[in-house]
């Protein structure tokens, strides 16, 4: 969670776009003390992307209100009942056949645990028993509407509507530089479109999803 591969990217740009947030950019994946996976395992870790450290220094902000945004799967060792319940939590989700033809293309090896959808799910529910009734924003809903998306998003959140938020000057986010490569097309964008392809996904999967229901069976 614009380049709508990264479609929870162009969300948090709106956040920064806004100004009255602190924001960090997934502050739990540069390579830290603990490793989730062997992804990086040739990356020196840095005792300052610890869990516990970011953590800290997220809570630590007192001038404004935090947002982050980051993937599940890179906090799944953490997430437990206490770590949920210390954030407004809310969840962007898409449908999983451009996201894994999109993690594909960098990462041709990735795992089942790498799409993240299991560990987005676990929160979502930790969350849920634990009281909240968290913000879904689907990324098809995003692009298609974003004026419309976002206000009901702001306004699940109780947070000013600002609708200047949804354009912005093409440039670089310094927050982004780590792993630029993944969000280059965001920072060269002036706002949240829909991506050319996915109306003709959309329209292609239709008769496809007609025809599959005739499909031949066996009746084993």
């Amino acid at each position: 969670m614009g380049r709508v591969r990264s479609v929870s990217t162009a969300l948090e740009r709106v956040f920064v776009e806004r100004g009255d947030f602190k924001v960090f950019h997934e502050p739990a994946l540069p390579p830290t003390t603990t490793r989730w996976s062997e992804r990086f395992a040739a990356t020196e870790t840095k005792r300052e992307y610890g869990c516990e450290e970011v953590l800290d220094l997220m809570l630590g902000v007192q001038e404004k209100p935090v947002y982050f945004e980051d993937m599940a799967y890179h906090v799944a060792a953490v997430m437990d009942d206490e770590f949920v319940s210390r954030f407004t939590n809310t969840f962007i989700i898409r449908e999983p056949a451009p996201v894994l033809s999109s993690l594909s293309s960098f990462w041709p090896d990735f795992t089942l645990e790498e799409t993240g959808y299991e560990q987005q799910h676990r929160p979502f529910e930790v969350a849920v028993e634990n009281g909240e009734d968290p913000a879904v924003v689907d990324a098809a809903d995003l692009t298609a509407d974003p004026t419309a998306t976002i206000r009901a998003y702001c306004e699940k959140l109780g947070v000013p509507v600002m609708p200047e938020s949804l354009s912005w000057e093409p440039g670089e986010v310094p927050e982004w530089e780590m792993w630029s490569e993944w969000h280059e097309e965001v920072q060269d964008s002036t706002g949240i479109k829909r991506e050319p392809l996915e109306g003709v996904y959309e329209s292609c999967l239709s008769y496809y999803e007609e025809l599959h229901a005739k499909r031949v069976r066996s009746d084993a």
